[in-house]
């Protein structure tokens, strides 16, 4: 059953942005997966998966952990950040949790509390252009580089 987001964004021109749009006065507790960009400036608690790009406002608090290939972070994260091609923390960003990336932008005053893994090299997912699900084998392989 298609939902009426979906139908009109059929009727769209292939070239109009779709972006979810998590308002300030919105809270939602559950996990989240959505096909294109993600602007979140309320709270969410639970994990975000975006196929695209998911931005977090000043006033945006997530509790989970987000996935996407970018994110822009300027509010609050308690979690992971794994973002396949580029993450950028601005200035009023505050992250507790590790941070996986390809390319890592970080503005005066960000603050990060926890570890990084940044570079061409950083394995996020056997896809990097889409969600990060965690494996068994993404464990043992962490295992045996700490042996």
């Amino acid at each position: 059953m298609k939902n009426s987001s979906n139908t009109n964004s059929n009727s769209r021109s292939s070239n109009a942005p779709s972006i979810t749009y998590i308002t300030q006065s919105t809270i939602i507790k559950a996990d989240m997966f959505c096909e294109d960009d993600v602007r979140i400036a309320g709270t969410v608690e639970g994990e975000i998966e975006s196929k695209k790009k998911v931005m977090l406002t000043e006033s945006g608090k997530v509790k989970g952990t987000i996935h996407s290939p970018e994110a822009d972070i300027s509010g609050k994260v308690t979690g992971d950040v794994k973002a396949a091609k580029s993450l950028v923390l601005r200035s009023s960003a505050i992250v507790d949790g590790k941070i996986f990336t390809k390319k890592l932008t970080i503005e005066n005053g960000a603050q990060v509390k926890g570890s990084f893994q940044v570079g061409p090299n950083v394995s996020i997912s056997s896809n990097d252009s889409g969600p990060v699900h965690k494996s068994n084998s993404d464990e043992k392989n962490k295992t045996d580089k700490d042996s």
